[in-house]
C-alpha cells in the first residue's frame, strides 16, 4: 500500500466526522510530523503532503467555501457572526470568502430572533432581577454570543416592554 494511500485512509476518517478546511488537513500533517519526529518514525514530506491535498480538492472532500457555509449553518444557532468571522479565519479560511459567506447569511437569517430565543432561555433564571440588572446581565450574555450592538439593544428592549412594563 502506497504513502499516500494511507494517508487517505487516515484522512477519510478525519473527514468523515466533519468537514475540514485546507489549513486544518495541513495543521493534522503538521502534528503528525511533529509526533513522529519525537518518536523517532519516519515523517510525511511535503510532496505526500501537497499529493494528498490535491486529491482531496480533486474528490471535492477540501473545499473552504462549502466548510464556510456549513460552519456558519452549524454555529449561528447559538452565536451571532460577529463570533464566528474569528473562528472560520482561525480554521484558515480567507478573508474574501468570510465576507462572501458571511454576507449571504445575513441576508438568509434574521439575528434578532436568534438572539431573542437564547435570551429567552435565559429568562427563567433572571426573572426576579430587578430591570437594569437584568438589562446588564443580557446585554453581557448576547454580547459574548457576538451579536451587533442594535440588534442586542433592540432584542433587550422588547424584553423588558414585554416582562417589566
Amino acid at each position: 500500500m502506497s504513502k499516500i494511500t494511507s494517508v487517505m485512509q487516515r484522512l477519510y476518517r478525519l473527514i468523515s466526522i466533519r468537514q475540514r478546511s485546507e489549513k486544518e488537513i495541513r495543521d493534522y500533517f503538521r502534528i503528525k510530523n511533529q509526533r513522529a519526529k519525537i518518536k523517532g518514525k519516519e515523517t510525511y514530506n511535503d510532496e505526500v503532503i501537497e499529493a494528498t491535498i490535491k486529491k482531496l480538492k480533486e474528490l471535492r472532500l477540501i473545499n473552504d467555501l462549502e466548510f464556510a457555509k456549513a460552519w456558519i449553518q452549524a454555529r449561528s444557532k447559538k452565536k451571532g457572526i460577529r463570533a464566528i468571522k474569528p473562528e472560520l479565519f482561525q480554521k484558515g479560511i480567507s478573508k474574501e470568502i468570510i465576507e462572501e459567506v458571511t454576507s449571504n447569511k445575513k441576508q438568509d437569517t434574521n439575528e434578532e430572533e436568534i438572539a431573542a430565543r437564547l435570551l429567552e432561555k435565559k429568562i427563567n433564571s433572571w426573572k426576579n432581577l430587578e430591570p437594569l440588572k437584568f438589562k446588564k446581565k443580557a446585554y453581557e450574555f448576547l454580547m459574548r454570543r457576538g451579536f451587533e450592538y442594535d440588534i442586542v439593544k433592540d432584542v433587550i428592549e422588547k424584553f423588558v416592554k414585554r416582562d417589566y412594563n
